[in-house]
């Protein structure tokens, strides 16, 4: 009830913005997905990210335009997280997270969570909405992910988090003394990630939305 008063009040207050920092969404001109404010990911046909993580060489920057990677920092991707910008009266803190924004545009200490399968979104009116797939956050996933891996420090095959659909899937590995993970979607043949064989299976899952 109280987080329904609150969107309620944000959508009352709030200012369409139209961001070129895209996080988490596949760009028509590139065909990647920029997951974080150097890093990429290639997209699948049915525009998900998915696979290997790609750093941009020589300290550029993520963007949704062809050449994938700039040099000008104002063009750059996932640049949005953490940050009051006057006109939308939120912030996304991380992918599944947002608090107010005060009167100088500072973000306020108390951070409100979304609900599960949702994703925190700078780009719409309400700060949570409904993830098909796990992504499109404007947060990046990646310090979730290796949050994800640190914890499990386990090789293997893991849900992805907070994605309700169950299409995709998280595979941690050790890089040198620290663990990372990378994301990748379930195949077509067997479209759904079950976290109880931790394999992709033909089947949904009951606990999938």
């Amino acid at each position: 009830m109280q987080r329904h008063l609150l969107r309620l009040l944000i959508s009352l207050g709030i200012l369409v913005k139209f961001s070129q920092s895209d996080c988490n969404i596949c760009s028509s001109e590139s065909n990647v997905a920029c997951v974080s404010k150097n890093q990429y990911q290639n997209c699948t046909a049915n525009a998900i990210p998915s696979g290997a993580v790609y750093t941009c060489p020589n300290n550029t920057y993520c963007t949704g335009f062809t050449e994938k990677c700039t040099s000008t920092e104002a063009f750059a991707s996932c640049n949005d997280c953490k940050k009051c910008d006057g006109i939308i009266p939120f912030a996304c803190t991380s992918p599944t997270t947002f608090a107010l924004c005060s009167a100088v545009n500072e973000i306020t200490s108390y951070e409100f969570s979304c609900s599960t399968g949702e994703v925190c979104l700078l780009q719409l009116g309400n700060p949570c909405v409904a993830s098909p797939n796990g992504t499109s956050a404007s947060c990046s996933y990646f310090a979730v992910i290796d949050d994800l891996c640190t914890q499990k420090a386990s090789t293997g095959r893991y849900p992805y988090p907070n994605d309700s659909s169950c299409l995709k899937y998280v595979y941690c590995f050790r890089k040198g003394s620290t663990w990372s993970g990378s994301s990748w979607q379930c195949p077509s043949s067997k479209p759904y990630f079950s976290a109880t064989t931790s394999s992709c299976v033909v089947t949904k899952p009951a606990t999938c939305a």
